[in-house]
């Protein structure tokens, strides 16, 4: 079992170190406007962004404050995936013990989420006590380290609502790099010629997240939908960590809910998790 555990205990850390890095960057960034500048707003720039953010679906704008949702993580697929399919008995007893536990997740646009885990009433010995507090634990690092990494794409913060200090230029293809730098972090985009986010980068106390997101359609805005996130430590003696994450939507009373997410981190886990008898707050 413990094997088990520890390897999404590693995914969590992973998936927890990008999204908390890249969200501080975009919070960090919101703010530059506080901060003087010597560079003045252009107002080409800011025609510029104001169209590009009409792209994007907007959760504050559509009045999205969250939802709740039951979660049904895939424990069989994480068991199964380094054992070939073949699950021992050991392996089966905790997959059933993971499944009794019932988990759902409070997702709220204000980064106050809280994900309830409620397990079997029934007596547990020493290691199935240990082993439900550690996936506790990983699955809760998991599932907030997401929401504190999805709620700035969904609000479309990535788009910024002003250019001033931006740094903003044209690039060859006819799209756009945007570069804002401050004392703690410096953040890089770079938008194609139809003004669709393809790149963006974060530097932030010497560690480098690099993420390569796509975009969904919707009747109501561009959705993100999966991204690549690649991390280096600020010691690049260390192993760069590398992460795919997919999102797919379902939509109650006109606003996106997370149907099915799935995380993996290459080399360390990767785990599904579906959303399930959701309802939304507005």
């Amino acid at each position: 079992m413990r094997k088990f555990s520890n390897r999404l205990q590693g995914l969590s850390f992973a998936v927890v170190g990008i999204f908390c890095v890249a969200t501080f960057s975009l919070a960090t960034a919101a703010g530059r406007a506080q901060t003087p500048s010597t560079n003045p707003p252009s107002n080409a720039n800011n025609e510029w962004l104001a169209q590009a953010a009409k792209l994007y679906y907007s959760s504050s704008k559509a009045g999205f404050k969250g939802y709740d949702c039951a979660l049904h993580p895939n424990w069989q697929a994480l068991y199964s995936s380094k054992s070939s399919g073949s699950l021992s008995a050991a392996d089966t007893s905790a997959v059933a013990l993971l499944n009794s536990v019932k988990t759902a997740l409070h997702a709220r646009m204000d980064s106050s989420s809280i994900v309830d885990w409620k397990p079997p009433a029934q007596q547990l010995d020493t290691d199935q006590t240990a082993l439900l507090g550690q996936m506790h634990d990983a699955l809760n690092q998991m599932v907030q380290g997401f929401m504190q990494f999805w709620t700035p794409f969904i609000e479309s913060q990535v788009v910024p609502d002003s250019s001033d200090g931006l740094e903003m230029t044209a690039t060859a293809d006819g799209g756009m790099k945007i570069h804002v730098a401050t004392p703690q972090v410096e953040v890089n985009e770079v938008f194609d010629s139809g003004q669709i986010l393809r790149q963006y980068g974060v530097i932030m106390s010497g560690t480098k997240v690099d993420v390569t997101p796509t975009y969904s359609p919707s009747d109501h805005g561009l959705l993100i939908s999966h991204f690549h996130a690649l991390i280096q430590p600020k010691d690049e003696l260390q192993k760069a960590q590398e992460m795919n994450v997919d999102v797919a939507y379902q939509w109650l009373e006109g606003f996106p809910i997370p149907a099915t997410l799935n995380m993996d981190v290459t080399g360390v886990a990767g785990l599904n998790i579906a959303f399930e008898n959701c309802t939304v707050q507005h």
